[in-house]
């Protein structure tokens, strides 16, 4: 048989979940950031993101060439030769 209306129980109400503790360790701030009056979060600031990019690129090819270039030397030396 179906419970009627009058004997149903209305179900319990969950509680609203606890808002998180406030952090107490503040994260680093990021090495470049947009100036204060352009409203573009730092995470979204393109300028920045490429700034990095281009300088990290720059700092690879320049030290690779260079690793490159004294491996070659090193490597592919030709034997000298003393002929008399």
């Amino acid at each position: 048989m179906a419970e009627s209306s009058e004997n149903a129980t209305a179900a319990p109400v969950p509680a609203p979940p606890a808002a998180p503790a406030p952090a107490t360790v503040l994260s680093p701030a990021p090495k470049m950031s947009p100036p204060a009056n352009s409203g573009i979060p730092s995470r979204y600031d393109l300028h920045a993101k490429w700034d990095a990019c281009l300088d990290l690129s720059i700092h690879r090819v320049a030290y690779s060439s260079l690793a490159g270039a004294f491996g070659g030397l090193i490597l592919f030396h030709e034997p000298s030769m003393d002929v008399r």
